[in-house]
């Protein structure tokens, strides 16, 4: 049931192994030991996955010869200084590497065993699916298979609890980390499709935590790629719903996603083009909604469930992702010609010429907006300027004004309810007001960047309720003073904050937004103790 913190524990190396002792409950140990003792002295080792190292060491000490990978190169400095403490340096050799397609680096029938501890759990199906396929290639005549990972128990009462527990951690992981893990249904059934022969060596935690061990099945049964999905664009309530969801809350995880793999629009064929997109449930619908007339092969590569402009840039969209994505989804069995059509946002965080190198894959860079799609394609694949330029027209501004007040509007709320209640409605109605005209005359306010815009609304802003105040409502000076302030901080923190939601961001950027924080504090302070200055 915990494995699914494991992604956040995976940002703290050196908090890792105790924590995992602590959400299995002490269990991982003697999981360890269960697998370490499946392992020969002699063994070449195969580890997918290793952490921080546990295993590492448990199967080094058995006289094992280990070949270790793991994504995270923090990890794996761990790893390497506890192996290196042990005395045990020269059993190991250590690689940065996708555990999806790691399968891809070595030769054929080169290991005894292979080992996945706490990793299915994290791959997406396609991902599984070639991952098992891989070991199956490269275990040595009498190799073995050795699992450890979250499974569902069979049990009723041991699922309920299961579900109970499982449920509020993937939501807690989800905010902490933009992913999540998958429990397997059915281990064995798994193994047996991916052409092996399992059986159960140990359950902890009421079946929720199994070691299995598998050998490739001397007569596997022939393995059928699964039908490639069909979708299409669909308006119902629930989408509806997640519409709304996208609109006020997009940037407060769990982001809706879809799950990771090759599609199908319309009707395609082995020359249909082949699209790549990130696995962000609105612009997957978006792109439906203007590709619904084509026929062509969709490919959702993990982006964390974000957005290709802003996972490319995270990190979240790469080369890497996309390799991966290309070989497990095994798309080249599919289509006749090796080109892909990627999102001209995401250029800056991909690399198109390692994919084309590693791959065989030709990279073409489509249109900003998948609106312009169809159009690009019927011209075959030919960029106009129309379709290379990012726009920002005032319906998307209004989105944007919407879309960034949504989050900051209801942490406001929670700090007036503290502070002043009595401005409750006042200051969420002023901030949504000032996001709204931010996002209108973005384009002719002064200013090159948000943050200059903002102090420029706020300074006017000011300078009315100063001048107008009084008169019109026949304000006293301190509430005169207080509405400017607070008014002024508003409108300084929508415009730096609106930056950023738009195509005008830039790196250098992201220093002015460090200037809000001493002003808006600086603002808070006064707006709190000015009262005290005329004695209330």
């Amino acid at each position: 049931m915990a494995t699914v913190f494991m992604k956040w524990l995976e940002t703290s190396p050196t908090d890792y192994d105790r924590g995992i002792a602590m959400l299995t409950l002490g269990r991982i140990r003697p999981i360890h030991e269960r697998i370490a003792a499946m392992i020969a002295p002699g063994d070449r080792v195969l580890e997918m996955g290793c952490g921080t190292g546990a295993l590492t060491l448990q199967c080094a000490r058995r006289g094992a010869q280990i070949t270790a990978i793991d994504i995270a190169p923090r990890m794996l400095a761990v790893a390497r200084r506890r192996i290196s403490a042990a005395g045990l340096a020269d059993n190991v050799q250590w690689q940065v590497m996708d555990a999806a397609t790691s399968t891809d680096h070595f030769a054929p029938h080169s290991f005894d065993a292979v080992v996945l501890s706490l990793l299915l759990s994290e791959l997406a199906p396609d991902e599984l699916c070639y991952v098992l396929s891989g070991c199956r290639r490269l275990l040595a005549e009498g190799g073995q298979l050795i699992i450890a990972d979250e499974v569902i128990p069979r049990a009723l009462f041991a699922k309920l609890l299961f579900w109970l527990v499982h449920i509020p951690l993937t939501l807690l992981t989800w905010l902490l980390t933009r992913t999540t893990t998958r429990a397997l249904r059915d281990p064995l059934g798994m193994l047996q499709e991916a052409g092996f022969e399992g059986q159960v060596k140990a359950t902890h935690l009421g079946g929720s935590l199994a070691v299995l061990s598998a050998h490739p099945a001397e007569h596997p049964d022939e393995i059928a790629r699964p039908d490639i999905p069909r979708l299409r664009h669909r308006v119902t309530p629930w989408t509806l719903l997640k519409d709304l969801w996208c609109l006020l809350m997009r940037n407060v995880p769990p982001y809706p996603s879809i799950t990771p793999g090759l599609y199908a629009i319309g009707q395609p064929n082995a020359d249909a083009p082949l699209l790549v997109t990130g696995n962000y449930d609105l612009t997957v619908r978006r792109l439906l909604r203007d590709t619904q007339e084509i026929d062509t092969y969709l490919l959702v590569v993990n982006s964390a469930g974000i957005n290709v402009w802003c996972a490319s840039g995270g990190g979240h969209f790469t080369a890497d992702k996309i390799i991966a994505a290309l070989r497990t989804s095994q798309v080249e069995q599919i289509v006749n010609h090796r080109q892909l059509v990627l999102p001209q946002l995401c250029a800056t965080g991909v690399d198109g010429n390692r994919i084309a190198s590693e791959t065989g894959w030709k990279v073409r860079w489509g249109p900003v907006y998948s609106q312009d799609i169809p159009a690009y394609l019927e011209t075959e694949q030919h960029k106009g300027d129309s379709i290379r330029w990012v726009r920002f027209p005032l319906h998307t501004r209004l989105e944007m004004a919407v879309l960034m007040w949504g989050v900051w509007g209801l942490l406001l709320g929670l700090a007036l309810l503290l502070i002043n209640r009595s401005v409750f409605w006042m200051g969420l109605g002023a901030s949504f007001f000032y996001y709204l005209l931010v996002g209108i005359l973005f384009p002719w306010l002064p200013g090159r960047d948000g943050f200059r815009k903002g102090v420029f609304l706020g300074l006017i802003s000011a300078l009315l309720i100063s001048l107008g105040g009084p008169l019109l409502g026949k304000w006293e000076m301190l509430r005169t003073l207080n509405t400017a302030i607070g008014l002024a901080a508003l409108a300084i923190f929508a415009g730096a904050d609106y930056q950023g939601g738009t195509p005008h961001m830039r790196a250098g950027e992201v220093v002015h937004f460090i200037k809000v924080v001493p002003i808006e504090l600086g603002l808070l302070l006064i707006y709190l103790f000015l009262p005290r200055l005329f004695g209330k």
